[in-house]
């Protein structure tokens, strides 16, 4: 076959999940156009006494002469260290005054349903909402994601071969597929280093739409660092970029 399906159990935990901050600069580019689209922030926790670390992105919108916008999302979730499977996720978001917050749990049995609104302030300016999935098997969702491809050993793999896993973006279930593609160089603080060249596509199960994909290249250290990651939108291309974390600034 010209492409090798493993089992998630034989590629995972080349990589334990560390207390760490990295940071990230998000270009749009469409054409001609090369604009400075935001920044992110990703702080990781580990949990004392338990299976579990915390994790929080934020994130920030900025116009071409860096100043921001009031545009702004945080999303805070609790993954189990072992399989990235999350617990619980809040994810908060503000455009133009206004605010969402949405919570999910993922328990584990049962199926996806919307609970009842919690909380709305006068207005309804804000919004609060829980969501309960099991999707069947180990299942990540948007934040996993990031710590999930960090733990496959790549070294054990040959390129072309690739991993599934269930992933839930929120309110539908998709699957996520990991295409190891080899090593390339990548930039990291200004310096080349090697990476893990690595493609994802994300999948609707319903197939009512195409699937989206984005390319990302990992360092090959014990560090797992994510250098960059970039995907395509409906129009144009997005593309974050690894800027420092706390010995490495840029």
């Amino acid at each position: 076959m010209a492409v090798i399906m493993l089992s998630v159990p034989a590629v995972l935990r080349a990589w334990t999940v560390p207390d760490e901050t990295l940071r990230y600069e998000v270009r749009f580019k469409w054409g001609f156009i090369d604009a400075n689209a935001g920044v992110a922030e990703l702080s990781t926790y580990n949990i004392p006494g338990t299976n579990q670390f915390r994790a929080t992105l934020t994130g920030k919108s900025v116009d071409l002469l860096g100043h921001y916008y009031a545009a702004g999302d945080t999303i805070i979730g609790t993954l189990m260290s072992d399989t990235v499977q999350s617990v619980y996720t809040e994810h908060l978001s503000k455009s133009a005054g206004e605010f969402a917050i949405q919570t999910i749990t993922y328990p584990g049995a049962g199926n996806n349903g919307e609970g009842s609104i919690v909380k709305t302030l006068p207005g309804g300016r804000v919004l609060r909402e829980r969501i309960s999935h099991y999707g069947g098997g180990v299942t990540v969702d948007l934040l996993g994601v990031f710590y999930y491809i960090r733990q496959l050993d790549y070294s054990k793999m040959q390129p072309g071969q690739v991993v599934r896993v269930n992933i839930f973006s929120g309110t539908d279930a998709e699957t996520l597929q990991v295409h190891y593609k080899g090593t390339a160089e990548a930039d990291s603080c200004g310096a080349s280093v090697a990476a893990y060249n690595v493609s994802l596509t994300f999948s609707n199960n319903s197939g009512n739409s195409a699937p989206s994909q984005m390319d990302v290249l990992i360092s090959t250290d014990d560090s797992r660092i994510p250098l960059s990651v970039t995907g395509s939108l409906k129009v144009g291309h997005i593309y974050a970029r690894f800027i420092g974390d706390d010995p490495c600034t840029d």
